[in-house]
C-alpha cells in the first residue's frame, strides 16, 4: 500500500477498536500494490541498452523500494513458534488487507508496505492477538506476535504500540513524522527544514537558497525523493530541483505525510548522492472524507529590527507575509477510488531600500532620484493532486500531479537601484504514474513512470536600460544577465521484492532498474545588457564622467544536450538469525553524455592549446597542461562504466530484545557533476563576454591596452561597433579533460543503539572520503605566481578542468529520540554533531598553480559543534507547546593575508569568530485546539522564532593589511545577520 492516512493524528485505543471491528468484515487484500510499466526505450549507448534490457528481463518494471517498508517477526505462544499462524496487516486508511502465512519456525514477513498506520493481527490454533503499528518510510520493524498473551474477544483488547524506532538496521537514519511536521514551529513551511533533526544535517541560512548540506559536504551532493522519485537537480549545484536561488519551497508541506533522513550507509536502491538523502511520502485519500485549512500572518510590526539597520538609524522596511492553504481528500468510490488535493500559497510583500553611498552634495544632485523604498513582491503557488485506484486485491495505481510556480522581484537595494531589479521565476511541473502488484507468493512488484519539467528563469525587469555602476555610490540601469535553465525528464523505474528465501537464515532479495531520459537546456545572456563601470581615480585620470570599463556578451547564448541515466541494483537483506542482520548491496550507474562527450574541439582552439602547452611545459613541467587529454574529435570521451558501488551493513542485537544493538557499514556512492559546471566548454566558444578598457588618452593602464572613450559607445550598438571593427578583447577557452570521472564518496560508520526507558539513544562514528570533484584552473599561468599569465594569441585565458577536488569528513553523531504519542503526550528528538570537514580545491582555482597543489583546508560547512533539540508537549484543555532549539559553533571565514607585503595570501576558511557558541536560536509554538462540532476542530496558534532575539552573525571581514600600513579595525567583525531576528507569526487552522 502506498497511501498514508490523510488524518495525521494518532488513533486512540477506542477508535482502533471500532475500526478493527469494521475492518474485520472487509476481506480485501493489499491496497497499495503497484504493477507493470514498460521500461524499454532506445538508449544512446548499446552497452547501456544491453544492461537495462537484461535487468528488465529479470524483473518486471516497478516502483522504487525507497518508499515502502516491511514488518517481520515471529508468531509465538508461550515462547513456542506457531507454524500454522496467519498474519494480516490492515490499512486504517483504505481498509485494504495484506495476508501472509508464517513459516515452519513461526517467522513472517510483510514486505512492500507503504508508510502508515496498520492493524497487525496474528491468528493461530493457540489464539490470536493484534497491535496498532505506525510504519515509517523505508523501515523494517521487528514485531513478535504472542497469540497466547492477548485473546482478541473484544476490540478493546487491542494493544496500541504506536510509532516505533527501527533499531535493527545498519543505516544511520532519522524519521520525521506528522507529529513533528504538524506541531514543531516552522517559519517558512519548508518541510526540508525539519531535516535538521538528523545529525550531520545543516540547512542553509541564506534566505535565497533553501537547500541543506550533510556530513560537511556541499548541498550539491544531497538528494530528495518524493514517493520514491528523485528530485535531483542535474543542471545547477543546489542538489534539489526548484531550490536554486529561491526563497520558496520544494513541495507543499500539507501533502507530506512524513520523511526519512538517511545520513549514512543507505542501501543500494538509493542513487545520485554522496551525502544525505531525504525520502518523503505523500498523503493519500481514504474511505473517510478529510479536509484542512490554514492561514498564517506576519508583518513588520511582528519582526524585530535588524541590528545593522538599527545602528544606521534606518526604519523597518515594509513587510507582510501571508501563508495559506488547504487539503481535501476522501473516497470517490468507496474501497476503490480515492482522491486528495492540496494547495499552498505564500505571498510576501517587502520593500528594498535604496540609498546612495558617499552622499556628497554633487552625488545627491546627480543620483538622489534613485533613492527610496521600492516594492519587492514574492509569490509562490504549490499544488499537489493524487488519485488512488484499487482495481482488485492485487493491484494499486496512483496518479499524481505536482505543480510549482514562483515569482520574485528582487536584486536591488542598498547601492543598487530599483532599475536593476529582476524577476526570478521558478517553475516545476511533474506527472507520475505508479503501480504496485502483490502476488500470492509474496513477490511485490513496484513501478513508476514520470514526466517532469523544471525551469529556473531570472530575467531583467528593465532590459533596455544599459547598466552603469558608479563605484561606492550607486548602480543604475537594467540588470546585465538573464538566464533560462530547463531540465526535462522522462523516467521509468522498476523494483521487485522477492519472496523470502531460507538458506543460512532468511534472505529478502530486491532488485531494480531505472532509466531516465534527460534533456538540458541552458540559456545565459551574461552581460547581454552591457555594464559600464566608473570609479574615482585621479592618478589614472578617472572620474564619473567616463567609464573605465565595460562588459558586453555577444553570440548564441543557448546550449542544450540530451543525456540518458541508467541505474541497476541488487540488495540482499539477510537475517542470519534472531540477532544478526546483514545488508549486502551492489549498485551500478551509467550516464551516456555527462560531459559533452560528442564535443569536437575547433581547429582554432586546438591550435591555440597546442601552442600554449609547448610554451608552458618548459616553465611548469609537462604535467601542468597535458594538452592531448583535453582535445576531442568526438570520440575521445567514452562512456564511464566504473560507477560500481558495493554497499555492506550489519547490525547485531546483543541481548536479542531490541534494546542494545551494535551496527556498522561501508559503501561507495557516486554522484554527478551538474551540467552547468561543464557547459562552458561549448558555451564560451559560441557566446563570449568581452571586457573593454577605456581611457581618455588611449594609453595603457595597469599593463593593459585601453580604448579612447567616446560617448557613442554607451549602448549595445556602440560596443557592437567596436567588436565589428576588431577592437575588442578575446574570449576565454574552457576545456574538459577527456578522462573526467564523476564524483564519488566512500562512507564508513559504526555505532551502538540503546533503549533507555522510553528513549532511544544512539552514538555513531562516521567518516566520509570524497574524490573526483570537478574544478578549473588557468593553463596559461606560470607556477611562479598566481598572476603570471602567458598570452594566448586569438583568445583570452585557457581554463582547464581537473577532477582532483577532494573532501574529508569525520564526525560523531549522538541522538536521543522519544516519539510523540497521544498516550504519552510528550516527545523529544535531540541530535548532536561533532565534526571536522575539510576540502581541497574549488570550482575555480586561481590562488594555487593547480587543484592538486591546493592545501587541504577546512570546508565551507566545517562547524565543529551543532546541537538541535525538538520537543512537543501536550497540556490540558487542548493546548500543545513545542520548541525547536538550535545551537552551533559557527562556520569559518576566509582570510586574505597581505601582512607580509607583496601579493596577498589567500587562506581558505582560516578565520573563526571568538566563542564556542556562534549560532543560537530558540523557536516556540503554542497551539490551542477546540472541537467546534463532532469530528470538526479549529486551532489557533502563535509561533515565535528566535524567542530571545539572539543575533547570529555572518559575513566576517578577513582582510589583514600590510604590516607597514594601518591595521584593519574591522578584521573578524561581521557585516550581515544570518537567521531571523525575533519574529512572531499568528495563525488559524480548521479540519475535519
Amino acid at each position: 500500500m502506498n497511501s498514508h492516512p490523510a488524518t495525521p493524528s494518532p488513533v486512540s485505543t477506542a477508535s482502533v477498536a471500532r475500526r478493527s471491528q469494521r475492518l474485520s468484515t472487509s476481506p480485501r487484500c493489499s491496497a497499495g500494490r503497484r504493477g507493470r510499466a514498460d521500461a524499454r526505450g532506445r538508449l544512446r549507448a548499446s552497452i547501456a541498452a544491453a544492461a537495462i534490457a537484461a535487468v528488465c528481463g529479470l524483473v518486471a518494471p516497478g516502483h522504487a523500494q525507497t518508499v515502502t517498508g516491511a514488518i517481520r517477526g515471529k508468531v509465538v505462544r508461550g515462547g513456542e513458534a506457531q507454524a500454522d499462524a496467519r498474519i494480516t496487516a490492515t490499512s486504517l486508511t483504505t481498509g485494504a488487507v495484506v495476508t501472509v502465512a508464517a513459516g515452519g519456525d513461526g517467522a513472517y514477513t510483510l514486505a512492500g508496505l507503504a508508510p502508515g498506520q496498520y492493524l497487525i493481527a496474528g491468528a493461530a490454533s493457540g489464539g490470536e492477538t493484534a497491535q496498532l503499528v505506525d510504519l515509517g518510510i523505508g523501515q523494517t520493524l521487528e514485531i513478535e506476535l504472542d497469540v497466547g498473551a492477548t485473546q482478541v474477544q473484544g476490540a478493546e483488547r487491542i494493544e496500541v504500540s504506536g510509532r516505533r524506532i527501527e533499531v535493527r538496521t545498519s543505516e544511520v537514519a532519522t524519521d520525521v513524522g506528522q507529529a513533528e511536521i504538524a506541531n514543531l514551529p516552522q517559519n517558512s513551511r519548508n518541510f526540508l527544514n525539519f531535516a535538521t533533526l538528523a545529525p550531520g544535517i545543516r540547512p542553509s541560512t541564506d534566505e535565497l537558497k533553501r537547500d541543506f548540506s550533510s556530513g560537511g559536504l556541499s548541498a550539491q551532493q544531497t538528494n530528495v525523493f518524493i514517493d520514491g522519485i528523485s528530485l535531483k537537480n542535474n543542471i545547477t549545484d543546489t542538489g534539489v530541483i526548484g531550490q536554486d536561488s529561491s526563497r520558496g519551497n520544494v513541495f507543499p508541506q500539507l501533502a507530506v505525510s512524513g520523511f526519512r533522513v538517511l545520513t549514512q550507509n543507505y542501501k543500494a536502491e538509493y542513487e545520485q548522492a554522496g551525502a544525505a538523502i531525504i525520502s518523503a511520502i505523500t498523503r493519500s485519500g481514504g474511505n473517510e472524507p478529510h479536509g484542512e485549512l490554514y492561514g498564517a500572518y506576519q508583518d513588520r510590526h511582528l519582526v524585530a529590527i535588524d541590528p545593522f539597520a538599527e545602528k544606521m538609524m534606518q526604519p523597518k522596511p515594509d513587510y507582510s507575509r501571508y501563508q495559506f492553504g488547504g487539503l481535501l481528500s476522501g473516497p470517490i468510490i468507496k474501497d476503490r477510488l480515492f482522491a486528495l488535493a492540496t494547495y499552498e500559497g505564500n505571498y510576501q510583500n517587502r520593500a528594498g531600500q535604496v540609498a546612495i553611498g558617499d552622499s556628497t552634495e554633487a552625488n545627491l544632485a546627480r543620483f538622489g532620484r534613485f533613492q527610496g523604498n521600492f516594492g519587492s513582491p514574492f509569490r509562490e503557488h504549490l499544488g499537489f493532486g493524487k488519485l488512488t485506484w484499487l482495481p482488485d486485491p492485487a493491484h494499486t495505481v496512483d496518479l499524481t500531479l505536482d505543480l510549482k510556480r514562483e515569482t520574485d522581484i528582487r536584486s536591488f537595494g542598498g547601492e543598487t537601484s530599483f532599475e536593476n531589479a529582476e524577476n526570478v521565476r521558478n517553475d516545476v511541473a511533474a506527472v507520475s504514474l505508479r503501480h504496485q502488484f502483490r502476488a500470492d507468493t509474496g513477490l511485490v512488484n513496484e513501478a513508476t513512470a514520470q514526466v517532469m519539467q523544471t525551469s529556473f528563469n531570472p530575467g531583467a525587469e528593465n532590459p533596455d536600460l544599459v547598466g552603469q555602476d558608479f563605484a561606492g555610490v550607486i548602480r543604475i540601469g537594467g540588470r546585465d544577465t538573464d538566464q533560462d535553465l530547463v531540465q526535462r525528464t522522462v523516467m521509468l523505474r522498476d523494483d521487485v521484492t522477492f519472496p523470502v528465501i531460507h538458506a543460512a537464515g532468511a534472505h529478502q532479495f530486491k532488485t531494480g532498474a531505472k532509466v531516465a531520459f534527460q534533456h538540458y537546456q541552458v540559456e545565459k545572456t551574461q552581460f547581454g545588457n552591457p555594464l559600464f563601470s566608473y570609479r574615482i581615480d585621479p592618478d589614472n585620470h578617472l572620474d564619473f564622467d567616463a567609464p573605465f570599463q565595460a562588459q558586453f556578451g555577444v553570440g548564441n547564448p543557448r546550449v542544450s544536450t540530451s543525456n540518458t541515466q541508467i541505474g541497476l541494483y541488487a540488495q540482499d537483506n539477510w537475517q542470519v538469525d534472531d540477532r544478526l542482520t546483514v545488508n549486502l548491496g551492489l549498485r551500478w550507474d551509467v550516464e551516456t553524455n555527462p560531459f559533452n562527450n560528442d564535443f569536437k574541439t575547433p581547429d582554432s582552439v586546438r591550435a591555440a592549446a597546442i601552442d600554449l602547452a609547448g610554451r608552458v611545459a618548459p616553465l611548469d613541467g609537462p604535467d601542468f597542461f597535458p594538452v592531448d587529454s583535453y582535445l576531442n574529435d568526438g570520440s575521445h570521451r567514452p562512456i564511464y562504466l566504473g560507477e560500481i558501488q558495493p554497499r555492506i551493513g550489519a547490525s547485531y542485537d546483543v541481548l536479542g530484545d531490541q534494546r542494545t544493538v551494535v551496527f556498522g557499514g561501508a559503501g561507495r556512492y557516486f554522484d554527478r557533476t551538474p551540467y552547468n559546471n561543464a557547459v562552458d566548454e561549448r558555451y564560451r566558444l559560441q557566446y563570449a563576454v568581452r571586457t573593454f578598457q577605456f581611457s581618455r588618452d588611449g594609453q595603457p593602464r595597469d599593463g593593459q591596452p585601453t580604448i579612447v572613450w567616446d560617448p557613442s559607445y554607451l549602448s549595445r550598438q556602440g560596443l557592437q561597433g567596436l567588436i565589428d571593427r576588431g577592437v575588442a578583447p578575446n574570449p576565454e577557452i574552457f576545456l574538459i579533460a577527456n578522462d573526467t570521472r564523476p564524483p564519488h564518496v566512500d562512507q564508513f560508520s559504526a555505532g551502538v543503539r540503546q533503549v533507555v526507558g522510553p528513549v532511544n539513544v544512539a552514538v555513531t562514528l562516521t567518516h566520509i572520503r570524497g574524490e573526483n570533484g570537478l574544478g578549473f584552473y588557468p593553463a596559461n599561468r606560470q607556477k611562479t605566481g598566481n598572476r603570471d599569465f602567458l598570452p594566448v594569441p586569438g583568445f583570452g585565458n585557457i581554463l582547464i578542468s581537473s577532477d582532483a577536488i577532494q573532501s574529508r569528513f569525520t564526525g560523531v553523531y549522538v541522538t536521543a529520540e522519544k516519539p510523540y504519542t497521544e498516550a504519552s503526550r510528550w516527545g523529544v528528538t535531540a541530535a548532536y554533531t561533532l565534526g571536522w570537514a575539510k576540502i581541497r580545491g574549488d570550482t575555480f582555482n586561481f590562488d594555487f598553480p593547480t587543484i592538486k597543489d591546493t592545501p587541504l583546508t577546512p570546508g565551507n560547512a566545517d562547524e565543529r559543534h551543532r546541537l538541535v533539540v525538538g520537543a512537543i508537549g501536550g497540556l490540558p484543555y487542548g493546548v500543545k507547546v513545542s520548541t525547536l532549539i538550535t545551537l552551533g559553533s559557527g562556520l569559518p571565514f576566509n582570510v586574505t593575508d597581505a601582512s607580509a607585503g607583496g601579493t596577498a595570501k589567500f587562506e581558505r576558511n582560516a578565520g573563526r569568530a571568538d566563542g564556542l557558541i556562534q549560532f543560537k536560536q530558540v523557536d516556540l509554538r503554542i497551539a490551542k485546539q477546540l472541537e467546534v462540532a463532532p469530528g470538526h476542530h479549529a486551532s489557533a496558534f502563535l509561533e515565535v522564532f528566535n524567542l530571545f532575539n539572539w543575533y547570529n552573525y555572518g559575513g566576517y571581514d578577513g582582510f589583514l593589511p600590510p604590516a607597514a600600513g594601518d591595521p584593519n579595525p574591522n578584521f573578524g567583525k561581521p557585516s550581515v545577520l544570518i537567521g531571523p531576528t525575533r519574529s512572531l507569526q499568528l495563525g488559524l487552522s480548521y479540519g475535519f
